[in-house]
């Protein structure tokens, strides 16, 4: 299915709301929020900042932030240089546990109680780790529980380059070279794989709502959106964005400026 031969369909962004975090003399260098803007943030200056206290930690992080629960948190770097490259802090700044999760982290997201990482290729092409299985998924103690590479399902993940969460019990995700969607049980391991149109291929962010998913940006074309139901195989092509989107959930992206960020909602 395709619709490069088809006049495009452009439906409205429903809202894009904006929020300036309190920053002087340092940029933001990672972000999480949910839909409600409730967000924790990691500076230049390796001070974490949510939307009621602030604080310094020690190490030094340069990659990604994200909630863990109301009181915990994780930050990670992306290239695992150091015996450990993700630690997870408590809302004091205490550090409560760390571990090595692998080199060439691209995303991270949390589901229940899971915390599911995915890599790109110099990761799953480098050296032996974590990193080999393309996504995994590990315990709140840093423990593996599943590589997909590993796993015997069919496919094998190069390079992810999306992930989102779908329910309290899945993630969606989508990785070259072939770019099947795959929907994974946290639980169970179990997978679902769909073949995707062509018309997002290369797309590097998504997010679902009531079944549909939605993807933003494509090789050929780096601002739509792209909106596809996977039970009717209908896609539609809407709207326009400028600037990199990450995946919340609800239908939702966010996107992260230098000391400010916009959460997107779209239909």
């Amino acid at each position: 299915m395709s619709t490069k031969d088809q006049e495009p369909i452009y439906c409205p962004v429903v809202q894009e709301k904006h929020y300036q975090l309190p920053i002087e003399n340092a940029k933001i260098l990672s972000l999480d929020t949910d839909i409600f803007g409730n967000y924790i943030a990691l500076s230049t200056n390796h001070e974490i900042i949510t939307s009621f206290s602030r604080f310094k930690i020690d190490k030094k992080y340069n990659f990604i932030i994200r909630w863990l629960s109301d009181h915990t948190f994780l930050v990670a770097n992306c290239r695992a240089n150091q015996p450990i490259n993700i630690s997870i802090f408590d809302l004091e700044g205490k550090e409560v546990l760390s571990f090595l999760a692998g080199d060439g982290i691209e995303d991270i997201v949390v589901v229940d109680d899971k915390i599911i990482i995915t890599y790109f290729d110099e990761g799953v092409f480098g050296d032996e780790g974590p990193n080999q299985e393309g996504v995994a998924i590990f315990s709140l103690e840093g423990k593996l529980l599943y590589g997909f590479n590993s796993s015997g399902n069919d496919g094998f993940v190069s390079d992810c380059y999306a992930v989102c969460k779908y329910d309290n019990t899945h993630i969606l995700f989508y990785s070259y070279t072939d770019f099947p969607l795959i929907k994974l049980n946290t639980q169970t391991f179990d997978c679902e794989s769909y073949k995707t149109p062509s018309d997002f291929v290369g797309s590097h962010s998504m997010v679902c709502k009531r079944g549909d998913v939605f993807f933003h940006g494509s090789y050929d074309d780096k601002k739509s959106f792209f909106k596809w139901n996977i039970k009717q195989n209908k896609l539609t092509r809407f709207g326009s964005f400028s600037g990199h989107l990450r995946g919340l959930e609800e239908g939702a992206f966010v996107h992260v400026g230098q000391n400010e960020f916009t959460i997107i909602t779209l239909e």
